[in-house]
């Protein structure tokens, strides 16, 4: 695609998210060193403590906020400074007036939150190239701007995501309890389900509103630069001086049906997969050479000296690092089949490159679907 042409206005809607998504990390990382720096501040000690599952949380949220708040940064730079953040954190709960103590394990479940975030920051990245999916993208992160340039519908988040804590967390304690029956473990699943479910219902939200704000940004045609709205004869943004261009809001029919189903189901099936094999085999290769190898007879030591959150917290890794990647690899697959609508209609199936081989912008013949194509010269007819 054709960079933009100039910087955003501070007046812009984008500028404005811009400002909030940085106000709402540093709320948020404010109040994680409160909780964490607070003298004398202790999680109750119970058979079942949530303390390294509280530290992961924590740390995770506000790394995901990180990279939210500074998404033009490399995600290296910005993990690396949440780790850095991390170790001054821990280092600092030495200091003998606040009355607290360093743990490396608390270091440790600090880095896997942050890793979490990570790797859910990875697979949300943009599409590679300037293609459709590219375009489809850029249209799904003006429309989030839209929302988040207004506090209100920051509430509206928080709202849904306390919620949804408040639905997850007796949730999981009841499945703990009447399904798993592993032992009383209320504080540990009660987090878990507690994150579990303000996430789903914040993204719920979330998702909600940038579908609902597409659509009106659709008919409204604002500039995809900054979001400022777009007089009906200007060629381009008073605001930003982007040029106007005729792909930048032009109907793009959407991946549907069995093609899209087969771009989830195939990457979820091999995480899946994965982590049962990957379970059954870890078990077996401990339970067969711990007693062979003093290697295997120390991790496996070491593993059942954790804290029972603790190893809690090492299973929901795997699980997070497998869901990641299948989430990442599933928006590549639906990335690739948008890329090629310009050549097979993604509502239909139509061969679309003798439908009008020199434009960017066009219309299926079979079914009245748009399409647009980007990335690379026009299929010749």
């Amino acid at each position: 695609m054709i960079p933009d042409e100039g910087p955003v206005p501070p007046a812009a809607p984008v500028a404005a998210a811009a400002r909030n998504r940085r106000a709402a990390f540093w709320a948020a990382f404010a109040l994680l060193l409160a909780a964490t720096l607070s003298p004398r501040f202790e999680v109750p000690a119970v058979d079942s403590p949530i303390d390294k599952l509280a530290h992961a949380a924590g740390f995770g949220i506000v790394a995901g906020l990180a990279f939210l708040a500074f998404r033009g940064a490399r995600r290296t730079a910005v993990a690396a400074a949440m780790l850095a953040a991390a170790a001054a954190d821990e280092a600092a709960q030495a200091i003998p007036a606040l009355g607290r103590s360093a743990d490396v394990l608390d270091l440790a479940a600090d880095g896997v939150g942050i890793a979490i975030a990570a790797a859910f920051a990875v697979a949300l990245a943009p599409p590679p190239g300037g293609g459709t999916a590219a375009l489809l993208f850029r249209r799904r992160r003006l429309a989030g701007d839209l929302l988040l340039a207004r506090p209100l519908n920051w509430m509206h988040l928080c709202t849904a995501a306390v919620l949804g804590a408040a639905a997850g967390a007796p949730l999981a304690v009841f499945v703990d309890s009447w399904f798993v029956r592993k032992g009383p473990q209320p504080w540990q699943y009660g987090l878990v389900g507690g994150t579990l479910g303000a996430m789903v219902a914040a993204h719920a939200l979330w998702e909600a509103g940038v579908r609902s704000r597409l659509a009106r940004a659709s008919r409204e045609r604002p500039c995809l630069g900054c979001g400022s709205p777009l007089p009906g004869g200007g060629e381009r943004c008073a605001a930003c001086g982007r040029a106007r261009r005729d792909e930048d809001w032009a109907p793009v029919a959407q991946v549907r049906g069995m093609p899209e189903l087969r771009a989830c189901l195939v990457p979820a099936a091999i995480a899946f997969a994965a982590l049962v094999v990957g379970n059954a085999v870890a078990l077996a290769a401990v339970a067969t050479l711990r007693l062979r190898s003093d290697t295997v007879g120390r991790f496996d030591a070491w593993y059942r000296d954790l804290p029972p959150d603790g190893r809690v917290l090492v299973d929901l890794v795997f699980v997070a690092l497998l869901g990641a990647w299948a989430l990442g690899r599933c928006r590549r697959r639906l990335a690739a089949l948008a890329d090629r609508g310009g050549e097979r209609c993604c509502a239909c199936g139509f061969d679309l490159r003798a439908t009008a081989p020199g434009a960017r912008v066009g219309t299926c013949h079979e079914c009245g679907e748009g399409f647009v194509r980007l990335g690379g010269a026009p299929p010749a007819a």
